[in-house]
């Protein structure tokens, strides 16, 4: 992932950085115009592939949608996909730069609210990756590794130094995902933050400081398509397909995008099987090919302690207590942010398993039902509610979603395998309930629900209500 993590604030305050991130100065990137890149390094490999075999396997120009002489700037992470990414582009006659965004920034997140500490501006220099003592000491996530990789995979492509680029986005990611999604969380609702980063950082603030140029584009190692080139299947604008290797699919994370967003990005690894994305990593001998793959929340990534990572950032959780169907407190639980729906609950004494099926109830809302068995019907939810669905072509395409119901596509989560249903559409088309053919488990508010049709992402919305067998819709934490 192309962004730096976050290091736990001090507990003295709730939000330590929100008076240092007031700053609105704007830069852009210089224009890739008649970049002459240096020549490609031949890397020597023992897992080279045939030429033929090597064709068949690169996307073409054409399926990208992109010409001869475009500009291209490439959004990479240090892991092996945006790596790949940037090796497949640098096949074609174009103009690439690339940039790596740094989206936290540790030293802002220890400067006590009273700070004169200025605003971090965007920063778009060319760095050897060096840091002082003291960031190193305050940050634990080591994103100097993946610059440095980033700067090994450009260097060896043959990008220039000057058209390497680390932008500092970390006021607006502060701003636009994490305020909100703490603030989700604390209410006892699960959101999905990494969806709201590509929206509003990857394609949002980054694309707004990329030069304002026609044919100008937006490079990532998503696991998706953008068909730019109307198709007899898919006529019209810019669309966002499923990638070919589904296991590996990424359009839920893209689902909240624009259509204007989508005109300008490049997913190059749309057409490939991660399998095959390794293959060309290894036969270009690319540093980073063995690199392990990086998981977990955006801003987080692999803490084991989830809840304890959040508790940094969140007013003390007022009392609160999982009690059962008949009322009764069975324990004290630490914070609404602790479980999720769903989720199987550590209670003693109980004959069955216990799972967590609503948040927020008692008198206060601070309690946490929870109920035996992870089939129990409040825990199979049959349709959920969003009155803020984001279509990404701005309207509702009733005579595909109601013509031909069987060929879409739901899903509340990443990793899950599409499931069938009907779309429901009040008078603005924004407010939509999805009834599902099957009930799913473990669904919450704060979570997304994205809806595609034959492979094709029309968009998604933030849950706001669920409705589980037995009972009425429910809003609120869940």
């Amino acid at each position: 992932m192309w962004f730096a993590c976050l290091r736990p604030l001090p507990t003295t305050s709730k939000f330590r950085c929100s008076n240092v991130f007031g700053s609105k100065s704007r830069q852009c990137l210089p224009r890739a115009v008649n970049v002459k890149l240096k020549p490609l390094v031949r890397m020597r490999s023992s897992h080279s592939l045939a030429e033929r075999e090597l064709r068949s396997l690169l996307p073409t120009m054409e399926e990208l949608g992109l010409r001869e002489g475009d500009h291209v700037t490439v959004g990479m992470s240090g892991g092996v996909d945006s790596a790949t990414t940037l090796r497949i582009l640098r096949e074609f006659p174009i103009h690439l730069d690339v940039v790596f965004m740094r989206n936290w920034d540790p030293l802002l997140s220890e400067s006590p609210p009273e700070s004169s500490l200025p605003p971090s501006p965007i920063s778009l220099a060319y760095s050897s990756g060096s840091t002082s003592n003291r960031e190193q000491n305050l940050s634990p996530c080591q994103w100097e590794r993946d610059w440095n990789d980033v700067l090994k995979v450009a260097t060896q492509v043959g990008i220039p130094k000057d058209s390497i680029k680390l932008v500092d986005l970390s006021k607006e990611y502060w701003s636009r995902v994490f305020e909100p999604a703490v603030g989700v969380w604390e209410r006892g609702g699960t959101p999905n933050p990494d969806v709201d980063c590509n929206r509003e950082i990857k394609f949002g603030a980054l694309l707004d400081v990329l030069p304002k140029k026609d044919r100008h584009f937006l490079a990532t190692g998503h696991y998706g398509r953008v068909a730019h080139v109307p198709l007899l299947s898919h006529p019209g604008p810019s669309k966002l397909l499923r990638a070919v290797d589904k296991s590996k699919d990424q359009t839920y994370y893209l689902s909240q995008m624009t259509e204007q967003q989508l005109s300008r990005a490049i997913l190059p690894l749309g057409s490939l099987l991660k399998t095959d994305v390794r293959r060309l990593a290894e036969h270009w001998g690319l540093p980073n090919a063995k690199k392990e793959e990086s998981m977990g929340v955006c801003f987080i990534g692999e803490r084991g302690k989830f809840g304890d990572f959040i508790s940094q950032y969140t007013s003390p959780p007022e009392s609160g207590y999982l009690v059962n169907l008949s009322g009764e407190r069975l324990a004290e639980h630490k914070g609404l942010w602790y479980y999720t729906i769903g989720q199987r609950a550590r209670v003693a004494n109980q004959l069955k398993p216990m799972f967590v099926a609503k948040k927020g109830v008692g008198e206060k809302g601070t309690d946490i039902l929870v109920v035996p068995g992870s089939d129990h019907p409040m825990l199979l939810c049959k349709s959920v509610h969003t009155s803020d669905f984001h279509w990404i072509h701005d309207t509702f395409p009733r005579e595909l979603l109601v013509k031909e119901p069987e060929k879409v596509g739901i899903q509340v989560r990443h990793r899950m395998n599409p499931v069938g249903g009907r779309i429901v559409v009040g008078g603005n088309v924004k407010d939509v309930t999805v009834e599902f053919n099957d009930p799913i488990v473990g669904v919450s508010p704060g979570q997304v629900v994205a809806i595609w049709h034959d492979g094709w992402c029309l968009g998604s919305g933030v849950i706001d209500g669920t409705k589980c067998e037995g009972e009425n819709m429910r809003g609120g934490t869940g």
